[in-house]
């Protein structure tokens, strides 16, 4: 068993280096890999606000979820550049975005959310006249709150760029469901730099070090500030605590199943082993901080292995009037071997 993950991290390794290769080696020739666009009914033309979103499903469906989340968008003043990876693209599709986004780009996935997202700010007709730009995905449900409110509380004084939530694991970084780029980033050199020089990496892993993790890296080096509204420091700070009270009590091992999940925690915030606050703290972040979105991932597949999912809907519930049941079409249509 030891030889074959050795021989698949091996192999993994190999289809790194083979993919930073090629992908310099047909950089210069500027391969596009949009296949059609489409003009929608917003106006791009002398917008303020504008969000680049990235849809990727199998069959290329625009699901209710990701509806609302573009209309919430309109009502908080963002015209939409929508993308999509998808393999396919229904006509259905098409119509179902035109009333409510500005461009519609259909392109291959290739550098998945990252190469999108350069593909798509590249139909701005002018980042300097912007008062925001903001990019995100159809990787999280929500918004669970008012996005207005949200937006609000990502102040230009406060930093260049705003993420939802950050993260420690590798390096530090704003997780890249939701960055928000205000005028002191867009016109600072580095903007241009940094897309501009971004590759359409093929394999995730360099997508993930060189434009979510590289992203932050990148604008900090070079002076522009970057901020999460839920900072990771910050929850672990409020729910340590917690944690260590609830262990210390003497009916704490009546429930097996918590206690061994939050013995396994308490020892990682201990070591100071980062972990995914859209997973571990989804509750946290949900009932007490009220986080705007919950990671579609975390509910499709749980794969850090959080136990009590299934309270997500009545917690949900009692914070938010967001429609559960938008979520729930979504699980119907896309989980396999596992209900929550």
């Amino acid at each position: 068993m030891k030889t074959i993950k050795y021989i698949e991290r091996l192999w993994g390794g190999v289809r790194n280096v083979v993919d930073f290769g090629i992908t310099y080696a047909i950089k210069p020739t500027g391969p596009s890999y949009i296949r059609r666009k489409w003009t929608g009914e917003q106006a791009l033309e002398g917008a303020r606000r504008v969000v680049v979103f990235n849809h990727f499903d199998p069959k290329g469906l625009i699901h209710r979820y990701v509806v609302h989340y573009l209309e919430e968008l309109a009502k908080a003043g963002f015209t939409t550049i929508f993308t999509s990876n998808s393999p396919r693209f229904p006509t259905e599709s098409v119509e179902k975005l035109i009333p409510l986004t500005a461009r519609i780009l259909w392109r291959s996935n290739v550098g998945y959310d990252f190469g999108a997202f350069k593909d798509g700010i590249a139909q701005v007709p002018d980042l300097l006249a912007l008062d925001m730009l903001l990019i995100t995905n159809d990787s999280m449900y929500g918004p669970l709150q008012d996005l207005s409110g949200i937006i609000d509380r990502m102040p230009a004084a406060g930093a260049d760029i705003w993420g939802i939530t950050d993260c420690w694991d590798r390096r530090f970084h704003l997780q890249s469901y939701f960055l928000l780029f205000h005028p002191a980033a867009l016109r600072h050199a580095s903007f241009k730099r940094f897309w501009g020089r971004l590759p359409y990496f093929r394999r995730k892993y360099w997508v993930v070090r060189a434009g979510e993790i590289g992203l932050t890296q990148y604008f900090q080096r070079h002076g522009v500030r970057a901020r999460a509204l839920f900072p990771y420091r910050g929850t672990v700070r409020d729910i340590t605590g917690r944690i260590e009270t609830y262990l210390a009590r003497p009916d704490s091992a009546d429930d097996k199943v918590r206690w061994q999940y939050l013995s396994r925690m308490s020892q990682c915030l201990r070591d100071g082993v980062p972990l995914n606050q859209t997973h571990f703290f989804w509750d946290y972040l949900l009932a007490e901080l009220r986080c705007p979105f919950i990671k579609r991932d975390l509910l499709q597949h749980n794969p850090m292995g959080v136990p009590y999912l299934h309270h997500w809907e009545p917690l949900l519930a009692t914070v938010s009037d967001y429609d559960s049941s938008m979520i729930v079409d979504h699980l119907e249509y896309s989980m396999r071997g596992r209900v929550y």
